[in-house]
């Protein structure tokens, strides 16, 4: 992650044609040692990939063709193939190859879990996104289609058609409002007026979507940490290896500190252990419902 990190902050710091001119050999120096790291890193996934607990990875060339294909693998490759490529491109582009570079940011979807949890949000949601980017996009068509009617012969340089009233109607449902394209005509303020408003609750669905998606997500995650939770106290393996596996568990769903001590707590509270003992005076089988810790079964002085 410092890598890949780093090496974002390189193709910043070599658009500035003056630093990059001043500093060229080390950029380059850099730059082939990243590449250099980033294709071991991904010759030897290439390489491991049958070693994995999925049946079609596990032949020695379909498994290994077949990882090629996944996303992950496929992204490790659009890190280094810019660099391969610019030996064969022109002087001319090498502006262009460097820039793409900035694609190894994808290569942090692996090791962070804030960005796992945002992927998995956009494949849960992508129905509802959809339909929400459509409703969008069906306004911006209709608004320009207004604007072209109200004010096309007014202003035929910005509304006089559909197309050129296209970015008009974009800005303004999205409600960024540039100011650089606006209707003088009573009607066309008006008009305006409307979209802007319909635009504030339309434009606000995607990211209500998203939002929504993410704190259902986490709530998933969470309940699978209290369920993975209690089956280890009921199993009375709630020692240092328990504690140091669900560690592991909440680093990899992506929960908090913060929120696993909450569900600790509340599950020491509501859960009860079964442990199944005799009677101190009579001797009978019994069973004990009881938080999770030791008890201690006194005799008792009375009948019961």
């Amino acid at each position: 992650m410092l890598l890949v990190g780093v090496n974002v902050l390189a193709v910043v710091a070599e658009s500035e044609h003056s630093l990059y001119q001043a500093y060229k050999p080390f950029f380059t120096w850099f730059e082939a040692s990243s590449v250099s790291i980033f294709t071991l890193e991904y010759v030897l996934r290439l390489w491991v990939c049958t070693e994995a607990e999925q049946l079609h990875f596990q032949h020695p060339i379909s498994g290994r063709g077949r990882y090629m294909l996944t996303p992950m693998a496929l992204v490790d490759l659009l890190a280094i193939v810019p660099f391969y490529l610019s030996f064969f491109w022109g002087v001319a582009d090498l502006r262009v190859l460097r820039s793409l570079r900035l694609l190894r940011l994808l290569k942090l979807t692996r090791y962070s879990h804030s960005l796992d949890l945002l992927l998995t949000v956009l494949r849960q949601e992508a129905d509802n996104l959809v339909s929400a980017l459509f409703i969008l996009c069906m306004l911006v068509l209709l608004s320009a289609t207004g604007i072209y009617l109200v004010e096309g012969h007014i202003q035929p340089d910005k509304f006089g058609s559909i197309p050129r009233a296209l970015w008009w109607s974009a800005v303004t449902v999205a409600t960024v409002g540039y100011g650089d394209v606006v209707p003088i005509t009573l009607v066309g303020k008006v008009f305006s007026g409307i979209i802007i408003v319909t635009g504030i609750a339309v434009a606000a669905l995607p990211a209500a979507i998203l939002a929504s998606g993410m704190i259902n997500e986490l709530k998933r995650r969470g309940e699978r940490f209290r369920t993975e939770l209690v089956r280890t106290m009921e199993n009375g393996k709630l020692d240092f290896g328990g504690l140091r596996y669900l560690e592991k568990m909440r680093v990899t769903i992506g929960i908090s500190r913060a929120e696993a001590h909450l569900i600790f707590e509340e599950v020491k509270q509501e859960t009860r252990l079964q442990t199944y003992t005799n009677c101190p005076h009579c001797a009978q089988p019994i069973v004990i419902k009881h938080p999770p810790g030791h008890i201690h079964v006194h005799p008792a002085k009375r009948q019961h």
